[in-house]
Formats: C-alpha cells, structure tokens, sequence
C-alpha cells in the first residue's frame, strides 16, 4: 500500500500563491512539482539556480520569459525547460491570473517558497538569504 502525498500546501511568496501538489520527501529529494498561480501582470525577477533544473508547463494564461537574456512568450499547453545555472525570471501578461506547473529536480528549491511565505513585508536582504539557503540566487 503506498502512502498519500502530503499535499497542497498553499504559500503566498510576493503575490504569487504556490500551491504543493509534491515535496521532496515523498520523492527521496529526486523531484518536487509545485503549481504557480501568478496575479495580473506579475513579476519574478531575474534569477538562478545552482544545483537545480526546472520544467514549466503552462496551465492557463500568457508569460512572457526571460531565459539566458532571451525573450519569449509562452502560452496554455506550451512547456519548457530551464537547465541549472540559466538566469530566468517571467512576467504574466494578462489582465487575470496566469497558471503554471514546474516540475524541480532535484528537490529542496520547494523550500524556498516555505521560509518565503514567512516572510512579513519586501525585504530584499532576507529574501536573498533565503535564496541562498535554497539554490536561489538574484540576478541584480
């Protein structure tokens, strides 16, 4: 008998609620997979990871994408991946509220989200040593 995912543990990280649908631990840290519910016209800044790669799918909605200084617009149905150490960030670009899946190998980067949502108010200091507890650093 296999045990239930512990998930859909909801984080508010700057706007953008993080829902878990897969941590870590219920993988042996190969992979964690987290849905993405970005407000109108949001941004995720530039950044990168060291140790981690990233597959995105779109759920619902329009990004327009920053990968490795290259701009690209990706809509409902369409997927990509960010290989380890490519600066990316992204920038819904409705009026409502865009969706996406992105699927973490290995796992831990999830964590981010979690000491994120704890956070009170836009301190840029924290924010940074929380990213660099968890594979997250800025691109400034």
């Amino acid at each position: 008998m296999t045990k239930p995912i512990l998930q859909n543990e909801i984080w508010n990280v700057l706007g953008e609620q993080i829902i878990c649908k897969v941590r870590g631990a219920e993988t042996f840290g190969r992979f964690a997979v987290v849905e993405e519910i970005s407000p109108p016209n949001s941004v995720v800044p530039t950044h990168f990871h060291h140790e981690t790669d990233e597959i995105i799918y779109i759920l619902e909605g329009k990004y327009e994408l920053n990968i490795d200084s290259k701009i690209s617009v990706a809509e409902k149905g369409e997927s990509f991946v960010i290989s380890r150490k490519t600066p990316h960030g992204f920038r819904n670009l409705l009026e409502t509220s865009s969706r996406m899946l992105a699927i973490i190998t290995p796992s831990g980067f999830e964590n981010f989200f979690a000491e994120m949502n704890k956070l009170k108010g836009f301190d840029l200091e924290k924010i940074a040593e929380i990213g660099k507890r968890n594979d997250l650093e800025l691109v400034m």
